[in-house]
């Protein structure tokens, strides 16, 4: 098999070495060129699009819904929920209780859930921490 003419600047494995780059020209100067063009000639170019749109083109109407309505996400009313118990375990059978009864909605029961494991995950960091630096104080 051939070796590329390039394999002398790359690892095995054909990564790039450490300061080497892939692309040492750069981004083409080509490219400004073409952004600076297209953006002069395009209210020509809406005003094109625009009049097929209005002929019934619809890929015409679709680009133009595409770039100039955003799309519409999904936004989540707040909540108010009081937690019951003291440990995540009872904090989230509130939660599975409060889906169940309909109090909450199940996406935001599970975001909730979710939000209850990253904190309980950064208590027991915490208390790991604190357990180490215990131990290395008594060594």
């Amino acid at each position: 098999m051939k070796q590329p003419e390039n394999a002398a600047e790359r690892k095995t494995g054909g990564r790039w070495k450490p300061g080497q780059s892939g692309n040492p020209g750069g981004r083409s100067s080509q490219t400004a060129k073409l952004r600076t063009k297209l953006a002069t000639g395009s209210d020509a170019v809406i005003k094109v699009v625009m009049a097929k749109a209005k002929e019934g083109d619809m890929q015409a109407c679709r680009l133009i819904l595409e770039r100039m309505v955003p799309a519409i996400k999904p936004v989540s009313e707040p909540i108010q929920f009081d937690f019951s118990g003291s440990t995540p375990t009872e904090q989230a059978r509130s939660i599975m209780a409060a889906i169940a009864a309909g109090d909450i909605p199940p996406d935001q029961g599970r975001t909730l859930i979710e939000a209850l494991a990253s904190v309980a995950k950064i208590t027991e960091l915490d208390e790991l921490s604190r357990r180490l630096a215990a131990l290395e104080a008594k060594a």
